[in-house]
């Protein structure tokens, strides 16, 4: 019996050894490397599979193309570009040391593409004592640049309404009306003594043109505070212990948008033929501006000119100023 026993465990053992090389085989086979095909399928599913680096959305070409999303969507609504909000919603705060490469490329783009470029938006002005007291504790004014808005560097002849349409405000029509309505009241404020009106004569002048309550487009009070909104103008508040001052002055986006030379045309399409001979020295007078100089040929030619003779057939002032130069 036990010599049975042993048979029957030799020959049970010996089935064993014979189903493990078979398995270990069918495990090998299982693990054996791939063919030279395969592994070439299997590298172009992973290519096709895999998202190309330059299509990420923290890659440095797409934060390009947000930034010229953002400018142009911000300039639809009449909004300064800020550089926190660059860094907030396009960069982010991890990527803030390649701001400056990221504007270049994005002002690229702007320029080849759109026709545009971003203008930097002057500081705001401190005019109140409040304003002015707050700046002498700042130890120093912040020297980069915080607000662009989008300038159009079109030809003259490509500056239309097909090609330049009009932005949120509404149809051509009120876009013209709305432009209108700014540059007359920015020019008023920019003629003014120190660049500033009181509130009492801005009412005045558009009650002269019949706008004093309503502009045709909104009440006057609610195209003022969309004027605010957008840049054009901001008042200043000055307050005493008996009385309240307000003033009207330019804001950054009129000081860029319309500027001394839109103010400039304005003025002599008002005057239109009957201008006088001295407008343009007047104007610039008006806008603290340098006043131009007359070329020295041209100068030379109107001092030679006689202004009257006197009787006593002596030389006029001109001809004595224009003598002595000769000399």
């Amino acid at each position: 019996m036990p010599s049975a026993a042993r048979r029957r465990r030799t020959v049970q053992e010996d089935d064993e050894s014979e189903e493990e090389p078979t398995q270990s085989t069918q495990r090998n086979r299982r693990r054996a490397p791939p063919s030279d095909d395969e592994s070439d399928e299997s590298a172009q599913d992973s290519d096709e599979e895999m998202p190309d680096a330059d299509a990420e959305p923290n890659s440095e070409d797409q934060l390009v193309k947000k930034l010229v999303r953002y400018a142009l969507a911000c300039e639809y609504q009449r909004l300064p570009i800020r550089r926190t909000g660059i860094t907030e919603k396009v960069i982010g705060k991890q990527r803030g040391n390649n701001f400056r490469r990221i504007f270049a490329a994005a002002q690229d783009q702007l320029r080849i593409k759109f026709g545009m470029e971003l203008m930097e938006l002057p500081i705001k002005e401190k005019v109140t004592m409040k304003e002015k007291r707050a700046a002498l504790k700042t130890k120093g004014g912040s020297k980069t640049t915080t607000a662009w808005i989008l300038t159009t560097i079109l030809p003259p002849e490509y500056r239309s309404a097909d090609i330049m349409p009009p932005s949120i405000i509404g149809s051509p029509d009120e876009e013209a009306a709305y432009m209108g309505i700014c540059s007359v009241i920015v020019s008023l404020i920019s003629l003014s003594t120190g660049g500033e009106l009181p509130e009492h004569k801005l009412m005045n002048y558009l009650e002269r043109f019949n706008s004093g309550k309503n502009t045709g487009l909104d009440t006057t009070a609610n195209m003022l505070a969309r004027m605010i909104k957008h840049g054009y103008i901001y008042k200043s508040t000055e307050k005493s212990a008996d009385d309240e001052t307000v003033h009207w002055r330019v804001g950054p986006r009129g000081k860029v948008e319309i500027g001394n030379n839109g103010i400039q045309d304005l003025v002599r399409q008002v005057y239109g033929d009957g201008a006088p001979d001295d407008l343009d020295k007047r104007i610039q007078r008006s806008l603290g501006m340098e006043v131009r100089k007359v070329p020295r040929e041209n100068r030379e030619v109107e001092e030679e000119a006689p202004a009257e003779e006197p009787e006593n057939g002596e030389p006029g002032p001109s001809r004595r100023a224009s003598g002595r130069r000769r000399q």
